[in-house]
C-alpha cells in the first residue's frame, strides 16, 4: 500500500487519502470507512493529439550535403530538408519508446539512434527514407551517449554511463571495448563521456580519460592492431581531441593559461580565460603549422628518416609519425578564452566560448544546456585567421565530413557550410520546422516516461542496490497505477512516490508538457499587489496603521520599495485612508484593491490623523512581492542587534545558498567583519548549492603575524585571515550544501554549532534528465561520508553542539532563541580567551 497522505481531522474523525482512495478513521471506535467519490470527467488532458514538437528538440545532426537534417524531437526522430518547400519525414512515429542521438551515416543513406523499445536503450540503423529498423546491439551497456559514424560507414563509436567506451561493427555487429575508466571529471555537475572521435582512415580514434587530478588526459587508440597511445600526461587539463579531416592535424583543447585575474581586496585570483586551442602535426619533419618558412630550402628532406607507424590501407594516405608526436603540439595564434565544444572540419577547427564563466556554465562543459549561450569561433588553418560570426549559439554540430554545420540559437537552426559561415560570418538560413508532426499517445508517452525515470535511478543512484529494495518489484507496482494517472502532475506524483520508497532527498521529479489550457494572448495578467510595508487594524480609528515600512538599508542599498523613497512621506503610525478613492476602515479587505496588471500604478491617500485631516495621496507602483524587502530589513535588524548586544565586538553574517550568490554574500561580510573579535555564521534557511568549501578555505585561513610601518598601526598578515571566534547557526530548513557546510564546520573544529537538526538530505545531484517531453527527473548520485567512517547527513541532519529551538511563541513574539544563545556562546569564547599567539605588541627595533 502507499503511505497515508493528507490527513485532516475535525476533532473526532481523521480522514486521509491512501492508495487513491479517501478514508475516515473514527478514533474512538478504531473503525476506517470508504469514502467512494465519483467525479465525472472527460480526462480532456488525457486525450490523444497532435502538436508541433520543435519546443521538444533535444539533438540535431546534418548529412554531408547539407539538404537533411536530423532532429530528435520529443522522442522521435525527423528529417527534416533544408528546402523549405519539401516535407518533414517522421521515421519512428511513436510515443512508446523513444529515439535518442540520431547521427546521419557519411554517405547519407541511414540514420543511427538509440530507442528503448526493448525495455532498454539499444542501437538502431534506419534508411533515411524510412522503412524498418535494423537492431544493431542487444546487451545490457548502461545509459548509452553520443554515436560517431566511422568515415567509411563502417563501425559506429559510442559511450556509456559506465565511462566505458565502444566501437561497433555495423555489418558484424560485434562489440568491441576500447577503453573504461572510472574517475569522474567533478562531482557536482558532469556525468557524460562524450568527448572521442575518429581519424579520416576509421581505424585511428581519440578520446580522452580523467585521470586522478581530474585533469583529462588525450588518449589514440588504433582498432586494428589495439594499439593505445597516450599523446598528453595529466599536467594540463585537455578536452575534446578531434581530427582534421584533411589527415593532417589533431585538435584538441588545453588548460594551459595560468595568466591570472587579481581581486582588488587581494584575497582571490580567478583563471579567466585558462583554455588555448591547439594542434598536434600528425606527420614528422613538417613545416610547423605557423611558421613563416621551412627550416629546409628544398622541402622535407628529413621525411624519409622520420619513424613512421603508417599502416597499409586502401584510399586517401593517412599516418600517424609516433615519435616525437606530443613534442609537435602549437597553441593556435588565438586569444586564450572560456572556451568548449572543439569540432574539426576540413582545414578549420571550430569552438564555442563564453566571456565568463557562470554557475550554469559548468554542466555544459561536456553537452549543451538549456541556459549557456556561446560565440563560435572558427580558425582556418591555411589563412591562419580567425573568425566569430556574429550572435551566440545554444549548441552546433558538424556534417560527418566537416563540410556542413547546424547551428542552434534563439531565433532557431540554421544550416550553411562551414566556408560560407567563415567568410560571411553567419550562420545561414532558419529551418522550415513548421511541417514536423508529432501525435502524442499519452498513455503510451507516460508509460516511456515512467521506464526512462525507472531506469535512471537504477542506473545512476549512489547504491547500486537503491537502500536493499527489489527495484524491478517497484517498477511493476507502481507501473499498475498508471491507467489512473489523469495528468502530468499526476504521473509526476506517482514516480515521486516510486522513488520515495528509497527514502532519500533531492529525489525531484518535475515539470513536462502539461496540455493546460492557454489564456487569450490578449488577455492582460492581474497580479496581487503588494505595498511594501505591514499595516495593523486599529479598532479605536476604525483605520489600518502603518506598522512598519520596507525599503533600502545601509547594507543593501539596491532594494526599492514603493513607499521607501523620499516623494512618499509614509511614516510608521500613519493611517491608510483609500486606495483608488475606495474608503478602507479596518474591517475592510484593502488587499481587494489590489488587483493590478504589470506596470499598474495605484492611487495611496494616507494621513497622519484617522479622520483623513491633512490627507496626502500619492501614485505609487506596487510591488508583486515583498521578498527581498523583508529578508533585508530582517537582515539589517539581525546586523545591528548582534553589533549592540556585542559592543561592536561581534559582527553577524547570514548565507542563503552556497552557490555563486552565497560567497558573494559571504565575502561582502567577510570584509566588513572579519576583523572582530567574534563572526556569527547563520546558515538557517539555506537552500544548498555546491560552494562550502569556498567559505570554509577562509575561515580556515590563520594570521601568523603583524606588519609594521613606521607611524602606522600594526598590520594583520595576511590581510585576508582572522582571529575571531566563529560559532554558526543552523536550524532544519538548512539544506543540502549549506548542511555539508556545518559538517565541514565541525570537522575542521572552527566552532560551535547553535540550533536544530538539519533538513537531512545530503545525496546530492549531477546529472538531471531530460524526460521527452522536457520534464526533468534528478536521481540523487553523490553521497558523503566523513574520516568517522560514517555517511554524512542524509535522512538525519547534521546536528548542532548546542541544541536550541525556536519555539513558535517566542517567534511571534520578535525573538530569536537561536541568535541570542549564539551571542551568548561567542561572547563566552571570546572572553576566556587567554594570552594572544602574535604579540600585540612588536619587539624592539634592532641596533645595528
Amino acid at each position: 500500500k502507499l503511505d497515508v497522505m493528507m490527513a485532516g481531522n475535525d476533532g473526532r474523525r481523521m480522514v486521509y487519502v491512501q492508495n487513491g482512495n479517501l478514508h475516515v478513521l473514527d478514533v474512538a471506535r478504531g473503525t476506517v470507512a470508504d469514502i467512494r467519490v465519483t467525479v465525472p470527467s472527460d480526462h480532456w488532458r488525457m486525450r490523444n493529439r497532435v502538436i508541433n514538437p520543435r519546443k521538444y528538440v533535444h539533438f540535431m545532426d546534418v548529412a554531408n550535403d547539407g539538404k537533411s537534417i536530423i532532429l530528435e524531437a520529443r522522442g522521435d526522430v525527423y528529417v527534416v530538408p533544408s528546402d523549405k518547400k519539401q516535407d518533414t519525414l517522421n521515421l519512428s512515429a511513436t510515443s512508446a519508446s523513444r529515439e535518442r542521438l540520431p547521427r546521419v551515416s557519411p554517405d547519407g543513406k541511414w540514420v543511427c539512434f538509440f530507442s528503448d523499445k526493448t525495455g532498454e536503450y539499444q542501437l538502431y540503423r534506419q534508411s533515411i527514407g524510412g522503412g524498418p529498423w535494423f537492431q544493431l546491439t542487444d546487451g545490457k551497456f548502461a545509459y548509452p551517449y553520443r554515436p560517431v559514424w566511422s568515415p567509411d560507414g563502417k563501425k559506429i563509436l559510442f559511450g556509456t554511463k559506465h565511462f566505458r567506451i565502444y566501437v561497433l561493427d555495423v555489418k558484424t555487429k560485434k562489440l568491441t571495448k576500447v577503453d573504461e575508466y572510472h574517475q569522474l571529471k567533478n562531482d557536482e555537475f558532469t556525468w557524460e563521456i562524450d568527448d572521442y572521435g575518429w581519424a579520416p582512415d576509421s581505424d585511428w580514434l581519440c578520446y580522452t580519460k580523467v585521470a586522478e587530478n581530474r585533469n583529462s588526459v588525450v588518449n589514440l587508440y588504433r582498432l586494428s592492431d589495439k594499439k593505445r597511445v597516450v599523446l598528453t600526461d595529466d599536467f594540463y587539463d585537455n578536452l575534446n581531441p578531434r581530427f582534421d579531416k584533411n589527415g593532417k592535424y589533431l585538435y584538441y583543447l588545453s588548460s594551459r593559461n595560468f595568466n591570472v585575474q587579481m581581486d582588488i581586496y587581494e584575497d582571490d585570483h580567478i583563471l579567466n580565460s585558462p583554455y588555448t586551442p591547439v594542434v598536434v602535426q600528425l606527420q614528422a619533419g613538417e613545416k610547423p603549422p605557423f611558421a613563416e618558412r621551412a627550416a629546409v630550402p628544398d622541402g622535407d628532406k628529413d621525411k624519409k628518416t622520420a619513424k613512421s607507424d603508417k599502416k597499409e590501407k586502401k584510399g586517401p594516405e593517412f599516418r600517424i609519425d609516433l615519435t616525437g608526436l606530443s613534442a609537435r603540439t602549437f597553441p593556435l595564434p588565438v586569444k586564450p578564452g572560456n572556451d568548449l565544444y572543439l569540432k574539426a572540419g576540413d582545414g578549420k577547427v571550430l569552438y564555442g566560448s563564453v566571456d565568463k564563466w557562470v554557475e550554469h556554465d559548468y554542466d555544459a562543459v561536456f553537452k549543451p544546456n538549456r541556459s549557456t549561450r556561446v560565440s563560435l569561433h572558427i580558425f582556418d588553418m591555411e589563412k591562419q585567421k580567425e573568425v566569430k560570426p556574429a550572435g551566440q549559439v545554444q549548441d552546433f554540430r558538424l556534417s560527418p565530413d566537416g563540410s556542413q554545420l547546424i547551428t542552434h540559437n534563439s531565433t532557431g537552426y540554421h544550416v550553411t557550410t562551414v566556408d560560407k559561415a567563415y567568410s560571411s560570418k553567419k550562420f545561414g538560413d532558419a529551418l522550415n520546422l513548421s511541417r514536423m508532426v508529432y501525435t502524442v499517445d499519452t498513455l503510451a508517452e507516460y508509460n516511456q516516461i515512467f521506464s526512462d525515470a525507472w531506469r535512471w535511478w537504477r542506473d545512476f543512484f549512489y547504491d547500486k542496490n537503491l537502500h536493499g529494495h527489489d527495484w524491478k518489484k517497484l517498477r511493476e507496482q507502481y507501473r499498475s497505477y498508471i491507467p489512473y494517472v489523469t495528468n502530468r502532475n499526476g504521473l509526476n506524483w506517482l514516480i515521486s512516490q516510486m522513488v520515495g520508497e528509497v527514502s532519500v532527498g533531492h529525489a525531484y521529479i518535475f515539470g513536462g508538457d502539461m496540455n493546460s489550457i492557454r489564456l487569450p494572448e490578449n488577455r492582460s495578467r492581474v497580479y496581487p499587489a503588494l505595498l511594501g510595508a505591514d499595516l495593523v487594524p486599529d479598532a479605536k480609528a476604525k483605520r489600518y496603521r502603518f506598522a512598519t515600512i520596507f525599503g533600502p538599508t545601509k547594507y543593501n542599498l539596491d532594494v526599492t520599495g514603493p513607499l521607501a523613497r523620499p516623494d512618499v512621506k509614509v511614516a510608521k503610525g500613519d493611517y491608510l485612508i483609500a486606495i483608488n478613492n475606495h474608503n478602507i476602515s479596518d474591517t475592510d479587505n484593502w488587499y481587494r484593491y489590489l488587483q493590478v496588471v504589470s506596470g499598474e500604478t495605484v492611487s495611496l491617500t494616507v494621513s497622519s490623523y484617522a479622520d483623513g485631516k491633512e490627507a496626502r495621496t500619492y501614485r505609487i507602483t506596487p510591488t508583486f512581492s515583498e521578498r527581498r524587502l523583508r529578508y533585508a530589513h530582517w537582515l539589517a535588524h539581525n546586523i545591528d542587534y548582534v553589533l549592540k548586544k556585542t559592543d561592536g565586538q561581534v559582527g553577524y553574517m547570514h548565507i542563503n545558498d552556497m552557490s555563486d550568490a552565497g560567497i558573494g554574500e559571504f565575502d561582502k561580510f567577510w570584509r566588513a567583519f572579519r576583523y572582530k573579535k567574534g563572526i556569527i555564521i547563520d546558515v538557517r534557511r539555506n537552500s544548498g548549492g555546491w560552494t562550502e568549501y569556498f567559505l570554509i578555505d577562509k575561515l580556515e585561513r590563520k594570521m601568523v603575524a603583524y606588519n609594521v610601518l613606521t607611524g602606522m598601526n600594526p598590520m594583520r598578515y595576511p590581510g585576508a585571515a582572522s582571529t575571531a571566534k566563529y560559532v554558526a547557526i543552523s536550524n532544519e530548513y538548512n539544506g543540502s550544501d549549506g548542511e555539508a557546510f556545518i559538517e565541514h564546520f565541525k570537522a575542521s573544529k572552527l566552532g560551535k554549532v547553535v540550533g536544530v537538526p538539519s533538513w537531512g538530505g545530503l545525496v546530492g545531484i549531477i546529472n538531471g534528465q531530460l524526460t521527452v517531453d522536457n520534464g526533468t527527473v534528478y536521481q540523487p548520485n553523490n553521497s558523503f561520508y566523513g574520516k568517522e567512517g560514517k555517511w554524512w547527513v542524509e535522512n538525519h541532519g547534521a546536528d548542532p553542539d548546542i541544541t536550541v529551538d525556536n519555539d513558535p511563541a517566542s517567534v511571534m513574539a520578535g525573538k530569536d532563541p537561536q541568535l541570542d544563545k549564539a551571542i551568548q556562546v561567542v561572547l563566552d569564547e571570546i572572553n576566556k580567551e587567554g594570552k594572544p599567539e602574535i604579540p600585540v605588541q612588536h619587539p624592539a627595533y634592532p641596533i645595528r
